[in-house]
């Protein structure tokens, strides 16, 4: 016999300043049946956008929406409760039928899917914006095995691109992985219009600081790396950009040297067990 469940999608307001908000999972209400909070964001989702996320506030966070499922008796006061807090939004309850645990699982799984992964098949990510030498570098780490999809693959050991800071969501570190430490690459491309050539200045300072900003969240002992792809005739221009980000502590590395650029990735993904 199946059973009829209702859900309503828990939010976390991460920075209200800001309207930052995530769907981090769900309150499972089903008749005479315990309510549940069901949690599917991971903490390294949380921790993308506020590093000060850690497993036991993530747990209180958990615990305190559970007590207040608990602290009210029936669907409708335990949805309005959780609404007057800014837990989710009141009138915005699905439902669907289950008759065993399988069954539960794969309609949560669709859940998440579309409301918490953010992949559902009705929303078109955002394309993210790559120059050439990032794609060449991903190619490279996908040829190497080790090229992640999502900041949660950091923990997997492998590469992961494009990683917002930690509150601060317009900066971002062009690829990290750890092992051990962390290791941030940041990348220079001087394949542009000599009139735009200006702009490299500007971008090498914004990408030392969201390294610099990155490391509280990843520890003082983090790796800075830089890959800078110059064509000869910006060599000369490009001299400033390249001692301004040595003094800011980073390893600069030549994409079209080859014996630079294997340093580079002995450097960056380093074997699988080792910790510097």
């Amino acid at each position: 016999m199946k059973t009829t469940y209702h859900y309503v999608v828990l939010r976390l307001a991460v920075d209200r300043m800001r309207g930052e908000i995530l769907n981090v999972g769900v309150a499972l209400l089903a008749g005479e049946q315990p309510a549940r909070t069901v949690m599917m964001a991971t903490l390294n989702k949380l921790r993308a956008v506020d590093s000060s996320w850690n497993s036991q506030r993530y747990a209180a966070w958990t615990e305190n929406v559970q007590a207040i499922l608990d602290a009210n008796k029936t669907a409708t006061s335990q949805i309005q409760a959780l609404h007057r807090f800014g837990f989710c939004e009141r009138d915005a309850v699905g439902t669907f039928m289950a008759a065993s645990h399988e069954e539960i699982a794969e309609q949560l799984a669709r859940i998440k899917s579309a409301y918490v992964s953010n992949r559902s098949a009705d929303e078109k990510p955002k394309r993210e914006k790559r120059t050439r030498l990032q794609t060449a570098l991903r190619d490279q780490f996908k040829k190497m095995h080790v090229l992640g999809n999502t900041v949660d693959d950091i923990a997997e050991h492998l590469v992961v691109s494009n990683v917002p800071v930690a509150g601060y969501p317009d900066l971002k570190s062009d690829f990290v992985y750890k092992n051990g430490t962390y290791r941030i690459t940041q990348t220079l491309d001087y394949h542009v219009a000599p009139d735009s050539l200006h702009n490299k200045l500007t971008e090498a300072c914004v990408k030392s600081t969201a390294a610099e900003l990155a490391m509280k969240q990843y520890g003082s002992n983090t790796r800075r790396l830089a890959v800078l792809d110059i064509p000869e005739e910006y060599s000369d221009a490009a001299d400033a950009h390249i001692d301004l980000l040595l003094a800011q502590g980073f390893e600069v590395f030549h994409f079209n040297n080859p014996a630079s650029m294997d340093d580079y990735l002995t450097k960056a993904v380093p074997t699988v067990g080792a910790t510097h």
